[in-house]
């Protein structure tokens, strides 16, 4: 009983800490598609690209300041640090991969059928993952590669049970990012342009409101909070070519769980997704692909618009 108590506790953990990388995913696809409504099918390749690039600046950076620490807790700082700014430095390095995609690529087509944006979305994946190829080959890297400091993710005891110290580390993060990723829009005068902008576009336009400079806004945050999202799934996974697609396809669905254009709804939803694919892992691993659609088609069935509102609602 104790054990499976354990198991629960490990695996409801292990689901908070991807469901707010899914959420980091799903909170920027949301914010596109909400006030772009552009489905951004490369969205997933920015979260692998930010994966990839993060573990090559995590080397940079704990190559730099490695030198003088030899184990202990002196390893576990130049972790921290290196991990740290691997995860800034990624989220900014992205944001001109966001902007040169949405002002050379998408702009041209925002008023043309959404079978071009879709078409569009799709070459610029291929394109991602053939520039991802080529700068990093198609070897899965991780970041004990770069880091010969780390052997393994070091456990902590959580109330008694053993528990890998970066999940800890992740969920605190991922927390303080979703505060402030909520702040920013309910509190600053740029979010508040953003959500009038989404509520209303021309009326934000007849006030002023340059609704180019939104969407470049928008769409290099959606990619900021990719490129952070994949620079938090490692170092415990390695970095692949494939690894977009899962964090894609569970944003959709996060997305409908949580209603179009929900930053709550997107946070409630990853949050439901994570801890149940999780569970589901250890408990019953036949559901671990069905759960979530099965979570989705009954939402569709009893509230087809979602669990909370659109964005002139609840962002």
């Amino acid at each position: 009983m104790a054990s499976g108590l354990e198991t629960l506790v490990v695996q409801t953990l292990n689901g908070l800490q991807f469901g707010f990388v899914l959420f980091l995913v799903a909170s920027g696809l949301t914010v596109i598609l909400g006030i772009l409504d552009v489905l951004n099918l490369a969205h997933g390749e920015l979260f692998a690209f930010g994966a990839y690039a993060s573990v090559g600046i995590f080397g940079y950076v704990t190559g730099a300041i490695a030198a003088p620490v030899s184990g202990g807790i002196g390893t576990t700082i130049v972790f921290v640090i290196g991990i740290l700014a691997a995860i800034v430095v990624t989220g900014l390095v992205l944001i001109p991969v966001g902007v040169v995609l949405e002002s050379v690529f998408l702009r041209p087509i925002y008023e043309r059928d959404q079978v071009y944006q879709l078409v569009l979305t799709f070459a610029l994946l291929l394109i991602i993952i053939d520039v991802t190829k080529f700068v990093w080959g198609d070897v899965p890297i991780r970041t004990n590669s770069v880091y010969s400091g780390i052997n393994q993710i070091p456990t902590s005891e959580l109330l008694g049970i053993t528990f890998p110290t970066y999940n800890v580390f992740a969920i605190v993060l991922g927390a303080v990012v979703v505060v402030g990723l909520f702040y920013f829009f309910a509190r600053t005068k740029t979010g508040r342009i953003v959500r009038a902008t989404a509520i209303n576009r021309e009326m934000a336009t007849a006030i002023g409101v340059s609704t180019d400079r939104v969407f470049t806004l928008v769409f290099a945050l959606g990619a900021f909070l990719a490129g952070i999202a994949g620079a938090v799934r490692v170092p415990p996974t390695a970095a692949t070519l494939e690894m977009g697609t899962n964090p894609l396809v569970l944003s959709f669905v996060v997305i409908v769980i949580g209603g179009l254009g929900s930053l709550r709804g997107a946070f409630v939803g990853a949050v439901v997704v994570g801890v149940l694919r999780s569970w589901m892992i250890s408990f019953y691993p036949p559901g671990e692909i069905a759960a979530p659609f099965a979570i989705m088609a009954v939402i569709l069935l009893v509230k087809p618009e979602g669990l909370f509102g659109t964005w002139g609602e609840t962002a």
